[in-house]
């Protein structure tokens, strides 16, 4: 039965370490993040969704769901272009 009283020690002494690495982790981010003021904060927010906007225009073009545009002169070319062929004519 000693066997459960090592591993509660073993699965204490790594909750203890994990806690300690947790803790140097956030003190990290804390003086990483010191010097953030609101502006800066408010360009990253604008940045990450441009970057968002980016993402879905490149994920919409490649599974096909963005229709290829095209320009208004070049529809109103190929209108030009149809106007001279006759219509068929179905006889019986």
């Amino acid at each position: 039965m000693e066997f459960v009283n090592y591993i509660a020690l073993g699965c204490s002494i790594a909750a203890f370490a994990l806690s300690v690495i947790a803790c140097a982790r956030v003190g990290k981010f804390v003086r990483a993040t010191a010097d953030t003021d609101w502006e800066t904060l408010a360009n990253l927010t604008g940045d990450i969704a441009a970057l968002k906007r980016t993402c879905q225009t490149l994920n919409n073009r490649l599974n096909g769901m963005n229709k290829a545009t095209i320009p208004q002169e070049q529809i109103i070319q190929q209108m030009l272009q149809h106007q001279n062929v006759e219509p068929i004519s179905r006889g019986g």
